[in-house]
């Protein structure tokens, strides 16, 4: 790999999930609009690449969650933090900018504020959810923090760490300007896209769905990197699968959606749902240790109570999720709750906007 020419503005960019590759790429756009010699180099995906990214790293070669899950592959992730850790010491670029993926970030943002590199951080670290005692070392790593959250800055300028929040970018994806009907009797399973996640989840959905009336349809979304044979219990019960995660959020009547962004993801679309997750006993119970949050779907985050319900660990069985299924499906007054709960998160997060007003905050930082 050669430093590119001494006109252009250099960034290092890593993003280490899908969620994360899309909402980079637009980044990535907006701020080619405003610093048109800027060069992107980095970790991350299909989106980030069609925006011109020099690759380091394949982004499904990072998709691991889970504490025990992750040191078992601590020698990939040791070797590849030390090669892009030199390459950001050896030839500095104009900024590093990080996006969401804190345990691995932090420490290569830790790296580059050691080379003097400044570093922006896009989608901050959810600290307030599980690591409060991180607090001082990213503040000793992060020069600005880019917030999506609208009480985030509060928190994190606890610790001194400059904090400006930009809104969040799902609300630039036009997918979210409307909010389907919802009509009819179809589930939408989100059984996750990680190897982990999807050797827990489809097994629980499979029996799930065997316990649902005939005249339920569902449709499970698959991330196109997907093993078919991960998701082959459920095609075996009849289930339907779908790479398009959006339309089968706009599509369905219901729908029951693994923890993390895609519950943010389907309450933004209006869809009634549920979360559930499984994970490890080492990783449950390291999580439960760290957190200091009562939710784990970001809209009962947002509104501070229970408004979607959680099935978490052996709570996540198939009768109980069956039985909320169904009243998702047909409960006129709980899809009707959903939908007012639904509204009030739209608003808290704002209107679209956030790619462009991050992007004027890197522009500043890389022109100075």
């Amino acid at each position: 790999m050669f430093p590119p020419p001494d006109e252009s503005v250099r960034i290092v960019i890593a993003a280490g999930e899908p969620s994360g590759d899309l909402h980079a790429a637009r980044l990535m756009a907006a701020i080619r609009k405003l610093v048109p010699t800027v060069v992107f180099e980095g970790i991350g995906g299909p989106a980030m690449e069609l925006e011109g990214l020099r690759s380091m790293a394949r982004l499904r070669d990072l998709a691991v969650s889970g504490f025990w899950e992750v040191a078992k592959r601590y020698g990939f992730f040791r070797t590849l933090l030390q090669r892009c850790g030199d390459r950001i010491t050896q030839h500095p670029p104009a900024l590093f900018l990080p996006v969401d993926y804190p345990g691995f970030n932090l420490r290569l943002a830790s790296i580059a504020r050691r080379a003097r590199v400044p570093v922006a951080w896009y989608i901050a670290p959810q600290l307030w959810a599980w690591g409060k005692s991180r607090g001082p070392k990213l503040a000793s790593s992060v020069n600005h923090l880019l917030a999506v959250f609208p009480f985030e800055p509060a928190f994190f300028q606890q610790f001194g760490i400059r904090t400006s929040y930009v809104g969040h970018p799902l609300l630039d994806d036009p997918a979210f300007s409307t909010v389907p009907s919802h009509k009819g009797h179809s589930l939408a399973l989100f059984p996750g896209s990680r190897r982990q996640e999807l050797l827990r989840h489809v097994p629980l959905l499979a029996e799930m769905v065997r316990l649902l009336p005939s005249d339920v349809a569902s449709t499970v979304a698959v991330a196109p990197s997907v093993d078919s044979t991960l998701i082959a219990p459920l095609i075996h019960v009849g289930v339907q699968p779908a790479t398009d995660s959006r339309a089968v959020l706009a599509e369905a009547g219901a729908g029951l959606v693994k923890a993390g962004t895609s519950t943010l993801e389907a309450a933004l679309m209006g869809l009634p749902f549920a979360t559930f997750y499984r994970t490890s006993a080492l990783s449950a119970a390291l999580t439960r240790r760290l957190a200091t949050i009562d939710h784990v779907t970001m809209a009962n985050v947002l509104l501070n109570r229970p408004a979607v319900h959680e099935f978490l660990q052996q709570g996540a069985r198939p009768q109980a999720l069956a039985r909320e299924a169904m009243m998702l499906l047909d409960d006129g007054d709980r899809r009707s709750q959903l939908h007012d709960f639904f509204d009030e998160v739209r608003s808290l997060l704002g209107g679209p906007g956030a790619a462009q007003r991050a992007a004027a905050i890197i522009a500043e930082m890389v022109q100075r």
